[in-house]
């Protein structure tokens, strides 16, 4: 398989995913990896970089997100790309086998739902190495990330409260699952930064794909004075243009699904970490760790906001950028909070 050349190569999955969240719920955001002690690595010349999806690879979410950073991984250290789409949780250890078997050297398993079959694949191939959203335990040759978008969460909480002239917002989600919390409560410790009397609304639908519901959920809380949302699942925006609200939408720029509703999207790139993984394997330095690459290393952002940072006060504007800033030097640090709610 090896080439020393940039080449992709798709795989299709058995069986499609129900939708990015189910992928990113259970991230943690560091230190979940500690309980085995990573062994010393060989070189490798020409390196072979294979993923594993849940879901399709435009999605404009989580798995676009994946596929586009081992994309950019590649082509930055000269490397063999492939993928596999729509893998179901029932099918990734199969897949991660086959591509552990054709030799690839570094496996991704990009779903927060991989991580059990990780560890039995990774198991039986020790020269691999494999980087995993989560697993409930580590191993020599198994590495983690995580999405620390709650970082991202606390600038979007600010930016809501900021042009919310009624002081009521929202957010939108799927299940509270800990990544789900941990987002929902620095959105809302963002939105108190800016106004300390800010109401904030949220929505569980109790699904990871419904966006009818989401949808509907999103129009209850506009009826209920939300000026504008936070998008966590997909629907809230097309709820958000139908109440005639703003939302900020999350992953990857999302504007374009609502150019005149979507003022900007809390987007993780995760480019610099696979880069940074890849390169480590190629050069025998990588280590069994958990790599959490937020605000500070450019990995969560915001996206362009395509004309409409208008409609955000420019003291609130000046503010937001100081605090992102602070988060990205550790003057600040965003609060992490995982409390379930009612």
């Amino acid at each position: 398989m090896k080439s020393g050349l940039h080449r992709t190569l798709a795989v299709v999955g058995l069986v499609a995913a129900i939708g990015f969240t189910s992928a990113c719920s259970t991230a943690v955001p560091s230190g979940n990896t500690d309980n085995a002690t990573s062994a010393a690595r060989t070189p490798v010349e020409d390196l072979s970089i294979a993923i594993v999806l849940s879901g399709p690879i435009t999605d404009n979410d989580f798995n676009q997100v994946g596929y586009e950073a081992a994309e950019a991984a590649g082509e930055e250290v000269g490397a063999e790309v492939a993928y596999a789409e729509n893998v179901s949780d029932a099918n990734a250890e199969r897949t991660l086998r086959n591509f552990a078997s054709d030799g690839y050297d570094l496996i991704i398993a990009h779903s927060f739902s991989f991580g059990d079959a990780t560890l039995r694949v990774a198991a039986e191939f020790p020269d691999a190495v494999f980087m995993a959203g989560t697993a409930t335990s580590n191993a020599e040759n198994v590495g983690t990330y995580d999405n620390p978008d709650y970082q991202g969460a606390y600038l979007a909480g600010m930016l809501a409260a900021g042009v919310a002239s009624e002081g009521t917002v929202g957010w939108v989600s799927a299940i509270q699952t800990p990544n789900l919390l941990a987002n929902l409560h620095a959105y809302e410790a963002g939105a108190e930064d800016i106004n300390p009397e800010i109401t904030v609304l949220h929505s569980f639908i109790g699904s990871f794909y419904d966006p009818p519901r989401a949808r509907e959920a999103a129009l209850a809380q506009i009826q209920s004075g939300a000026q504008v949302l936070s998008a966590q699942t997909v629907g809230t925006i097309d709820g958000a243009i139908d109440g005639g609200a703003l939302a900020i939408g999350a992953l990857t720029d999302q504007n374009f699904l609502g150019p005149d509703n979507v003022l900007t999207s809390v987007l993780w790139d995760l480019a610099p970490v696979f880069t940074d993984v890849a390169t480590a394997v190629q050069d025998g330095s990588w280590t069994n760790e958990n790599y959490s690459y937020g605000v500070a290393e450019g990995s969560i952002t915001l996206a362009d906001f395509h004309g409409l940072d208008s409609r955000v006060p420019a003291d609130v504007m000046a503010t937001v950028l100081e605090r992102e800033a602070e988060i990205a030097s550790g003057e600040f640090e965003v609060p992490y909070d995982v409390t379930t709610v009612d």
